[in-house]
């Protein structure tokens, strides 16, 4: 009986508290936090008037949001860079421009990204420049949306470490390799940096630059593509090698190829029709799109649609004074891959600040290795459905022995032209070079640039 009495007591308690807690909460419920805490101050303080441990803490807690949120509307103090000394350096910059809009900056990096504007903009992140257009800032060359670089360079003025006024070489200077990379991209690394001279320019002082371009041979005729490109060697007049543009006003189109070269490369495919190739082409200065207008001549040579000796045509502007218009190569397999200066040191790892097993190498390495993995993985995802769809019975033959091995199917007979990156292009009747019709040559072209001009 006792117990039972006891039951009904509690339960009794039990809801006299929750009715006094939904009391209290009403009560309550309007109030701000700064009333509450005032509330309960005032009843812990009691008859003494001295606060307890729970009051205390609940005031340092109370100071220490009123200091957050000054510290959060607190503005930061402007980076002044009159108080570092600063430093002219080369940068070789290697990037994958597929995603980009070319390298070069056009003012307006969200519609039209560049591999520059990354660039600049972990430049200011960092503070190593206060302004792109002060730095004294320079590049080696503009490679063209979704042109690749591998051996890009650029020139500027950075922050330094070096004591201010002070002639001493006593110093750490800043892990600009590190720092940089942070801040980029996946896609763009900073390879090495260079003291640079103070009136170092990239473009000028670059004593020459190498391309390379990968495509499978196919059906294509290597001797053939090599003969035709023996013809590019030396200083020609290269504009039916190039897009014209009047703007620019350029004067003198020729320009000095030293070597080009036709070599295999690793074998990943196990099949000769698509092993892989890559022309070299070293040269002082190339024109805009040069690279590729040759590639597609090259092609053409190769797949017989062309003699070898139509590029010696090309480079007799007296006899073909404006380009023929033919389609340029696919700018996927390109890449600016070397740039050559003189007296330039390049530093590959960040002096003084290497750890062991953490330089500056060892990370672009394991960088490198993580996207090459992954393309790699998406390369065997393609190469599995492509030996899937290459079973596929097809007339009399099948799909691999009419497309991996070159061989055109004889009931369309298109010709398939090589643009390289895998893309081609159909024409139901091919027309020679020298037969197709011709651009604007450089003087028409400059002339209604000047008209236009005039008119605005």
């Amino acid at each position: 009986m006792q117990l039972l009495t006891r039951r009904i007591r509690l339960q009794q308690l039990g809801i006299d508290l929750k009715y006094r807690r939904s009391i209290m909460s009403e009560k309550y419920k309007d109030w701000s936090r700064e009333e509450l805490v005032k509330r309960l101050v005032a009843l812990e303080q009691g008859k003494n008037g001295q606060s307890t441990n729970v009051t205390k803490s609940l005031q340092v807690n109370e100071n220490d949001d009123a200091s957050a949120s000054r510290k959060q509307n607190k503005k930061p103090r402007p980076f002044d860079m009159s108080k570092y000394s600063q430093r002219s350096v080369a940068f070789k910059v290697a990037y994958f421009g597929w995603p980009y809009s070319g390298f070069a900056a056009q003012g307006n990096e969200k519609d039209v990204p560049t591999v520059e504007g990354a660039i600049f903009k972990a430049l200011l992140t960092a503070k190593l420049i206060e302004n792109p257009d002060s730095c004294n800032y320079s590049r080696c060359g503009r490679t063209d949306k979704g042109v690749s670089g591998l051996g890009q360079v650029i020139g500027l003025n950075v922050r330094s470490n070096k004591p201010k006024d002070q002639d001493t070489e006593d110093f750490q200077e800043i892990a600009y390799i590190d720092t940089m990379n942070r801040i980029l991209p996946r896609d763009i690394r900073i390879v090495a940096w260079s003291p640079a001279p103070n009136d170092f320019n990239a473009r000028f002082d670059c004593t020459s630059r190498t391309y390379k371009y990968f495509f499978s041979k196919g059906k294509l005729d290597l001797d053939r593509m090599r003969k035709a490109a023996s013809y590019l060697i030396g200083s020609h007049d290269f504009r039916n090698f190039c897009k014209l543009d009047p703007a620019k006003n350029i004067q003198n189109y020729e320009r000095t190829v030293l070597s080009v070269e036709i070599r295999p490369v690793a074998d990943l495919t196990q099949k000769e029709s698509l092993q892989m190739y890559e022309l070299e082409l070293k040269g002082t200065a190339f024109l805009w799109h040069q690279v590729r207008c040759m590639m597609s001549i090259l092609f053409l040579a190769g797949q017989g649609l062309e003699k070898p000796e139509v590029v010696r045509d090309l480079l007799d502007v007296s006899k073909i004074p404006s380009r023929p218009e033919y389609i340029m190569a696919s700018d996927l397999p390109l890449v600016l891959y070397d740039c050559e200066f003189q007296g330039l040191d390049w530093k590959y790892a960040n002096d003084g600040h290497i750890v062991p097993g953490y330089a500056s190498p060892f990370k672009l390495w394991r960088h490198l290795h993580e996207q090459w993995y992954e393309y790699m993985t998406k390369a065997m995802m393609f190469q599995t459905l492509l030996k899937d769809v290459e079973a596929i019975p097809f007339a009399d033959s099948s799909v691999s022995n009419l497309k991996s091995t070159g061989e055109a199917d004889p009931r369309f007979p298109a010709a398939d032209i090589v643009l390289g990156g895998g893309r081609e292009h159909k024409m139901a009747n091919y027309v020679k070079i020298l037969d197709m019709q011709r651009c604007d040559s450089d003087e028409v072209k400059k002339e209604k640039y000047r008209a236009k001009k005039q008119k605005l």
